[in-house]
C-alpha cells in the first residue's frame, strides 16, 4: 500500500478541498474518476476535479479540517482509499 501525507493549506481548509501538486498526482485517480474514501467509519464516493482538488465538503459532516491538520491518505487498490486524520477534531454541533 502506498500513503500520501501532508498538512492541510489554509486556503483548503477555508474552501473544504484539498489540491494535489503535479508531483504527487500518480499516487490519485484520473481527473473525474470516481472513487471510495473511507474515513471514521464511513465511506464517501470522491473524485478529482479538473483543477486536480478533491472537493471535501462531505467529510464536515463529521470532523472540521483546519490549517496545519495532518491528512494521511492510504491506498489500498486502485478505487479504494483509506483516510486518517489525527489531528482533526469534531464538527461542533
Amino acid at each position: 500500500m502506498k500513503e500520501y501525507s501532508r498538512k492541510v493549506r489554509k486556503a483548503e481548509a477555508r474552501h473544504r478541498y484539498w489540491h494535489i501538486q503535479k508531483s504527487d498526482r500518480e499516487f490519485f485517480p484520473d481527473t473525474d474518476a470516481v472513487f471510495n474514501l473511507e474515513f471514521d467509519g464511513d465511506v464517501y464516493e470522491m473524485k478529482i476535479n479538473h483543477k486536480d482538488d478533491i472537493m471535501t465538503g462531505k467529510l464536515y459532516a463529521r470532523r472540521r479540517f483546519l490549517e496545519g491538520d495532518r491528512i494521511i491518505l492510504t491506498k489500498k487498490n486502485a478505487k479504494l482509499y483509506s483516510l486518517d486524520a489525527p489531528d482533526t477534531e469534531l464538527y461542533p454541533s
